[in-house]
């Protein structure tokens, strides 16, 4: 059986196939079952020798083909469609085509045509109100339903930055002590995004300037940024960070991370590119210094403006 999944939520659309993953895995002997490949590079051998290979211990094998119809051979792509139904029934096959697709493509409209298609288009309105509610409480974050609407209101449809922004935002009331996310939040935090001196601050830390990052925190306190939002910003990167640099360490494929570890394509890229002067046990220490700050000055222990720029010197060093 052929499947193809496309669309622009890509968020939604790599949810599903981690689901669909994990399931199998768990019905078919772990991962030895499932195979992936990327469509710019599958050969016909590559391709015949997967879907022909004898499941190990199990009925079935799981083959995940990404952005086939769009960077496939040509060649190729004409040979599935005309062989559709020939392929065995012991390997699924999921196409994974991240965005829209060529409609007029023969595949396409034989995979429409059999009912082997599963469009993710971003959601609008109400369905995205709706979707992000139930995403925070499964994901147990309080937010008042208010919050929710000014959030699309602000930051759009993309499913990718809505969940970023959330965890943010969730840190980020953490840090207040806050019982739930409020709209005043929404008006503190998010619309900041597009404030270029918090990326760059953090950039400069990732990349440990301390020349550069002591300029840019300058900036930022004198922009009137205050100090929760700058710790909450920073604990949000060095938390993307720990997490790339653990499935980098695990053996997880750039293409994959976005996905594995549910952040936005734009984010792993930007993220990877400062872990250089990183490796994982650094970035536990760096994390749990975080935590420190944190409780200082929660405590009162240290003023914040101290708090940050010692924070910064031991990052830097």
């Amino acid at each position: 059986m052929i499947q193809l999944f496309f669309g622009e939520d890509t968020y939604s659309l790599n949810h599903e196939l981690k689901e669909i993953e994990k399931n199998f895995s768990i019905a078919n002997f772990g991962d030895m079952n499932i195979q992936k490949f990327d469509g710019n590079i599958l050969t016909f051998d590559n391709l015949i020798r997967s879907v022909s290979a004898v499941p190990f211990l199990s009925d079935k094998r799981l083959i995940i083909v990404y952005n086939f119809l769009r960077d496939g051979d040509q060649k190729l792509r004409d040979y599935v469609a005309e062989n559709l139904e020939k392929f065995p029934d012991s390997s699924e096959i999921i196409l994974v085509e991240e965005g829209e697709v060529n409609k007029n493509l023969s595949i396409f409209k034989k995979l429409t045509k059999a009912g082997a298609v599963k469009h993710f288009p971003l959601r609008k309105g109400y369905e995205l109100e709706k979707w992000l509610g139930e995403y925070v409480k499964k994901e147990k974050i309080p937010i008042a339903f208010s919050a929710i609407k000014k959030l699309v209101a602000t930051a759009g449809n993309n499913s990718w930055r809505l969940t970023c922004e959330l965890a943010k935002l969730d840190l980020y009331r953490k840090s207040r002590g806050s019982d739930q996310i409020e709209e005043a939040d929404i008006e503190e935090m998010v619309e900041s995004e597009h404030d270029q001196n918090i990326f760059d601050f953090i950039d400069a830390l990732g990349a440990r300037n301390a020349k550069l990052a002591v300029k840019y925190l300058q900036e930022l306190f004198k922009s009137g940024k205050n100090e929760n939002y700058i710790l909450t910003m920073i604990v949000y990167q060095f938390r993307n960070m720990l997490l790339i640099e653990d499935l980098i360490v695990r053996g997880v494929k750039r293409n994959q991370i976005p996905a594995e570890a549910e952040l936005h394509p734009f984010v792993v890229g930007k993220t990877i590119r400062v872990l250089n002067n990183y490796d994982l046990p650094l970035l536990k220490r760096v994390y749990y210094r975080l935590m420190q700050t944190d409780i200082d000055i929660k405590t009162g222990r240290i003023d914040p403006r101290l708090a940050l720029e010692k924070l910064l010197a031991d990052l830097t060093i």
